[in-house]
């Protein structure tokens, strides 16, 4: 019969060696010192044998337990290699996998992104992830699990997606481990020094006052080629500093004419959070013109082939191409880093740009956005960009 002191002074070998413990019972030293229990049996007349795990992770008590178990299986004419199988299987049916409880995870917070968003954080999660660990058991995935499946995505140079999922992920392990199903969070010890180092793209854009006056004229020529819509859409863009799917999205319920400004709802913006864009006399004038034009629409940019719809935002970027704007000089994104840039540059305060531009609050003590901060400053600093804006498209050389 083994004891705990006699199986820790068991020395490795060059070749791994069995000690007997009794009834068919042995526990296996291996040359790297790991020791292994293994139940010895005869089953159809043939030598076989199963192994229980490792000491001391299966504990003395534990292996005999076992022993008993598949000895009885044996006496009933049963394989107990077999008999192993079948109990880890319904042992791996009743775990968690990742996927389940990423649901689980998702279903709970899926309020705090927009529709979109989230929509595409899945899709990310569908092509990069679940076909790697989602049908796996939370309790089986491993810190180098995670680290390999997150290293195909930087190997493909999916840098954003790659932060987000990883943000994401870790956030499924910690409610894990909150609830009990594991003990660690195995991203916990990944961090950005594990992936390549890329160099961060920003959104193609002019900044100089040439440029963005050459844009400007460029832009107003679309509308001798293509729909109302989308030309409309794309010469209001750069007054209205929105991201190109809020802008395409646009309901008349969020034009508030009397108060001269719009306001687009949480659901819609990236951030979350209800966003107010002041509206100069000059965009108002032109809401209030295409208003005029399709009164009986929800949208304000009325899809010129879908009833019912909005014009899609790659309309937009495929408008630019048309005008033979190349993507790596100007792309839609970039009127936002436009404004900011040539705002900055007028003087007018970093913080108002950053509320009007829907980015992070720029106070981080003030967790609670208030979608009104810098209002009347930002209603100023609106009017004085169209002004701006204009006084470019009316200079002719």
């Amino acid at each position: 019969m083994l004891t705990d002191n006699k199986i820790k002074n068991l020395k490795p070998r060059d070749i791994p060696y069995p000690t007997a413990d009794g009834n068919q019972l042995s526990i296996y030293t291996l040359p790297s010192g790991t020791k292994s229990w293994r139940l010895r049996y005869r089953f159809n007349n043939k030598q076989n044998a199963v192994t229980f795990g490792k000491y001391p992770l299966i504990s003395i008590k534990d292996a005999r337990i076992l022993r008993d178990e598949y000895l009885g299986v044996l006496v009933r004419n049963i394989n107990p290699k077999d008999y192993q199988k079948q109990q880890k299987a319904i042992k791996h049916q009743k775990k968690l996998t990742f996927r389940e409880a990423f649901d689980t995870w998702f279903d709970r917070h899926k309020g705090e992104w927009t529709e979109r968003t989230a929509q595409k954080q899945v899709a990310t999660f569908e092509k990069h992830i679940f076909p790697h660990i989602g049908d796996t058991p939370v309790e089986d995935i491993k810190t180098p699990d995670m680290l390999r499946v997150l290293r195909m995505m930087d190997d493909k140079g999916i840098t954003v997606a790659l932060k987000k999922v990883k943000g994401w992920s870790s956030r499924v392990f910690k409610d894990c481990v909150v609830t009990g199903v594991i003990d660690y969070d195995p991203i916990a010890n990944i961090d950005n020094t594990h992936f390549k180092k890329h160099v961060t793209k920003h959104y193609a854009t002019v900044t100089s006052e040439d440029d963005i006056k050459e844009l400007l004229l460029t832009l107003e020529t679309y509308k001798e080629r293509g729909t109302y819509p989308i030309a409309t859409a794309l010469n209001l863009a750069p007054y209205l500093m929105l991201r190109p799917g809020e802008v395409s999205k646009l309901t008349w319920k969020e034009i508030d004419f009397k108060n001269k400004m719009i306001r687009i709802g949480a659901k819609r913006m990236k951030m979350t959070r209800e966003h107010l864009v002041p509206m100069s006399n000059r965009v108002l004038a032109k809401f209030k013109e295409i208003k005029s034009l399709n009164s009986n629409k929800k949208y304000v940019f009325p899809s010129p082939v879908k009833a019912n719809d909005h014009i899609n935002p790659e309309s937009l970027r495929a408008a630019i191409d048309k005008l033979g704007i190349s993507r790596d000089k100007f792309t839609t994104h970039g009127f936002r880093s436009m404004a900011s840039t040539r705002l900055n540059e007028m003087g007018f305060n970093g913080d108002w740009v950053e509320v009007q531009l829907s980015h992070k609050e720029p106070n981080s003590v003030r967790e609670a956005y208030n979608n009104a901060v810098y209002i009347e400053q930002r209603i100023d600093m609106m009017q004085q960009w169209s002004d701006y804006l204009d006084k470019l498209k009316n200079i002719r050389q």
